[in-house]
């Protein structure tokens, strides 16, 4: 009977967050296919947020359905209750401008679902802010970190893939973060290595995934550090190696053969990280025990 309740306040909770989004986001179905229809990618990491968050909800169900099995009455919470409320209408009434933007339209549903919560399930706060905090920045950190440092970045990879191509001998002439070659079949393949191409995506997603991962683990906060600044020099390398396999399939098998890959050549790389990353990271030092104030989202909240 506890499950049976717990499962039915989830169910309403994401099916009323859910009809929410399409009013608070209305323009997100749009905006993020268009995004993903670039020629460079999407700057938005949603499907691997979205997907680890599914996978970490189900892993913490046991967690979630005592607190959602709890019987708070109507009443209750009434504060908390109409923070949500508030926030929502404050999401309805902005739904012009967040239609405008894929990040603020990602950021409105991260939003739409947590207001949810607390006007649904007031008893959960705590339990599914350190998601929202963590998802919120994860879809905005990309946008902002490629607008302030994306052109540095953009040339770092450059550089660096530079490197890597010279170790293959395939002749190709780099003029800054451009390069051109002439590929076996007698085509001329040409791109840029632009902000969108540098490893700011690859690195936010990772740095994203790893938080949550700390949070769901109780990690020491060592280990976690550790893993990102590692993880962060590895993902700039790959992205690096990822551009010289371009260059590489260009210079063998021209034009069509080069775009052909583009898009899923990193996907391939950067998930066998993850997974790797993923082993590394259980098997790296010790949990902190429950009680503790293991990260600055928690504090003594039950995980």
């Amino acid at each position: 009977m506890v499950e049976h309740g717990a499962r039915i306040r989830f169910v309403s909770w994401v099916a009323a967050a859910t009809t929410l989004s399409l009013f608070t986001a209305y323009n997100f179905p749009a905006l993020l296919s268009e995004s993903l229809d670039d020629a460079f990618g999407s700057i938005f990491p949603a499907v691997p947020f979205a997907a680890l968050l599914t996978v970490l909800f189900l892993l913490r169900w046991d967690d979630l359905r005592d607190i959602l099995a709890e019987d708070v009455p109507l009443s209750a919470e009434a504060k908390v209750r109409l923070l949500g409320a508030l926030t929502l209408a404050g999401l309805l009434a902005l739904r012009e401008p967040a239609g405008q933007s894929l990040v603020l339209s990602g950021v409105a549903i991260v939003l739409t679902f947590y207001s949810s919560s607390l006007v649904l399930i007031p008893q959960a706060k705590r339990f599914i802010l350190p998601y929202g905090l963590i998802y919120s920045a994860g879809v905005a950190a990309p946008a902002a970190i490629q607008w302030a440092f994306g052109e540095p970045l953009a040339s770092l990879s450059a550089y660096l893939s530079a490197q890597f191509v010279s170790l293959t001998g395939v002749p190709v002439v780099w003029q800054g973060t451009e390069f051109a070659l002439v590929s076996k079949t007698g085509e001329t393949v040409a791109a840029t290595v632009t902000p969108g191409c540098s490893s700011v995506i690859s690195v936010t997603t990772f740095l994203g995934l790893l938080a949550l991962m700390h949070f769901d683990t109780r990690k020491e906060i060592k280990s976690t550090l550790m893993l990102a600044v590692a993880g962060t020099a590895v993902l700039t390398l790959l992205n690096s190696a990822r551009i010289a396999i371009l260059i590489w399939v260009g210079y063998s098998s021209g034009v069509e053969a080069f775009w052909g890959i583009h898009n899923w050549v990193g996907y391939a790389l950067f998930l066998g990280f993850y997974m790797a990353a993923l082993v590394v990271y259980s098997n790296m030092g010790g949990r902190v025990p429950n009680g503790r104030k293991s990260t600055k989202f928690g504090g003594n909240t039950p995980i």
